[in-house]
């Protein structure tokens, strides 16, 4: 088709120029058309345009479309016949037709050709020098402008020829590096180590399957409502978020098999080692950091088994080694006894003597510190945590989180299960708090007791639906038809977690109302009990 419209663009453009003459001639000159070599030349003319657009070039041979340039080369000698006419420049376009796609000889045949033309039709009037040199200077300036145009258009086709090359060469490359690419995301997606790109603005720009399961992110790096919270110990204290692993890579701090403890969105530990290695970026603004996250919970847990079957292990060998040696100095307290059971006593003796020193430096080696009892916690600091590990979600959802109330509250218990509780119940109040609505937590004392109350301005629940809140499992039908993720164990978790500080929780809820939970704590006494 490419092939037809080009025929098409040189003809037509030629017969429209060829039309332009025909006007002014008939303008200023009509009686030219009484010349019969000018009239046979138009009507060439209007014949080949016609058959140009008829004939279906695509199953024409190369060597056929030649015929149309030199038929325009006919048309134009013939009508140069008249006297006075000096169209000769319109040669023009059938030599410009030759040298744009055809060989040179051609072009130099199409010439000749032109100069037969102007020899047989164009007037000759005056002296004969001035006519040879009038056919002269038309035959060399269109041999100099055909050769132009072949070597203009050799070259065109050239450089178009290795432009396309390039092109090619560049998209097999990219098709090269994209599969490259995908081999590696899914070479990295199936390792277990968690790994994730950060700029020096916190943002992530890649991470891996692993991370986002570990981490409870979506594939675009944002949050889930229920994210995982990071602590510097087994059961310690939550690290802020400008402490966090992503935050001290953002930052480009160094980081070495940094131990940190995880608590994910399912509930378990996860001990993780964390290390950072920089990346090579083109300027330091646009400084990324790699972060690496090994989960070595299945190392330590192990660990932790083989301690404890050791400690076992060695109080079970303890008991019998004692009975042994009692009753060996009581033997050897007998008189009676005769000399080589005396020295058989001594074997034995010291035997037993060597299994106990091991059995007790087991011991030591396998003794697990006990666990810390309930102490004091500030409930107020367990509070602004929480509310700031979930400030980044609520803004993000255009709604106000506001904690008020007294700036320290102190009750006896678990800090790392009081914030469980928090986490729980801010986790609830964002997911189902709809965008520009408010969520508002207060810190006070109500005979003799602290009192968080955690209120939302969110669609609410009906009475059947409050009083199944603490059902394993239980979801809001609201909730089921609109996606919201979770799992219905929150609120029981948290029932449990409360009880178990001797404490009390309690629901109110409306529909459109919003949602109201009131948890309740015995304060310390004076005396510290």
């Amino acid at each position: 088709m490419s092939r037809t419209l080009s025929i098409w663009r040189w003809q037509l453009i030629f017969t429209g120029s060829m039309l332009a003459v025909v006007v002014v001639i008939a303008a200023f000159s009509p009686h030219t058309f009484g010349n019969p070599l000018v009239a046979l030349g138009l009507v060439v003319l209007v014949a080949t345009t016609l058959v140009t657009l008829m004939v279906p070039w695509p199953r024409i041979p190369q060597s056929i479309v030649v015929a149309v340039p030199l038929l325009d080369a006919l048309a134009v000698g013939l009508a140069t016949s008249a006297p006075g006419m000096r169209i000769e420049l319109l040669w023009v376009f059938p030599v410009a037709w030759l040298a744009s796609y055809f060989a040179l000889p051609w072009v130099f045949a199409g010439i000749g050709f032109i100069s037969a033309c102007l020899l047989l039709f164009t007037s000759r009037s005056g002296e004969p020098a001035d006519v040879l040199v009038r056919v002269l200077i038309v035959v060399l300036t269109l041999s100099f402008l055909g050769t132009t145009i072949r070597i203009g258009a050799q070259r065109s086709r050239a450089a178009r020829r290795l432009l396309q090359r390039q092109s090619e060469q560049a998209e097999r490359a990219a098709d090269r590096a994209q599969t490259q690419e995908q081999r590696v995301t899914q070479v990295i997606d199936a390792l277990d180590v968690a790994l994730v790109v950060v700029n020096a603005d916190g943002r992530i720009l890649k991470m891996n399957d692993a991370y986002r399961t570990l981490y409870g992110r979506d594939r675009f790096g944002a949050a889930l409502p229920s994210t995982a919270v990071e602590y510097d110990e087994r059961r310690g204290a939550p690290l802020s978020p400008e402490r966090t692993t992503l935050s001290l890579a953002a930052r480009g701090e160094e980081l070495r098999s940094e131990r940190i403890w995880l608590f994910d969105q399912e509930g378990r530990w996860r001990a993780l080692q964390a290390s950072t290695q920089r990346l090579a970026d083109a300027t330091a603004r646009d400084r990324s950091t790699l972060l690496i996250i090994d989960d070595v919970t299945a190392l330590i847990e192990a660990a932790e088994e083989r301690r404890t079957l050791t400690a076992i292990v060695s109080h079970e060998l303890r008991n019998p080694l004692m009975a042994i040696l009692g009753h060996v100095d009581l033997l050897r307290e007998r008189d009676d006894l005769p000399g080589s059971v005396v020295a058989q006593l001594e074997v034995i003796s010291n035997a037993s003597e060597r299994m106990q020193r091991l059995v007790e430096s087991t011991q030591d080696e396998a003794r697990r510190a006990s666990e810390s009892l309930p102490e004091p916690v500030d409930l107020r600091q367990v509070v602004d945590a929480s509310a700031a590990s979930y400030s980044a979600i609520a803004r993000s959802n255009r709604q106000e989180l506001v904690v008020e109330g007294l700036d320290s509250l102190v009750v006896r218990g678990d800090a790392f299960r009081l914030r469980q509780v928090l986490d729980n119940l801010l986790s609830n109040a964002v997911k189902y708090t709809p965008g520009g609505g408010g969520i508002r937590v207060s810190l006070g004392v109500d005979d003799g007791g602290a009192v968080l109350t955690i209120a939302d301005t969110g669609d609410g629940m009906t009475a059947d639906e409050v009083a199944r809140v603490f059902d394993p499992y239980f979801r809001t039908a609201r909730a089921v038809v609109g996606g919201a993720p979770g799992t219905g164990l929150g609120m029981g978790i948290a029932r449990d977690i409360v009880t178990d500080h001797d404490g009390s929780i309690e629901v109110g809820s409306a529909p459109g109302a919003g949602t109201r939970v009131t948890v309740r704590f015995p304060l310390i006494e004076e005396d510290g009990s």
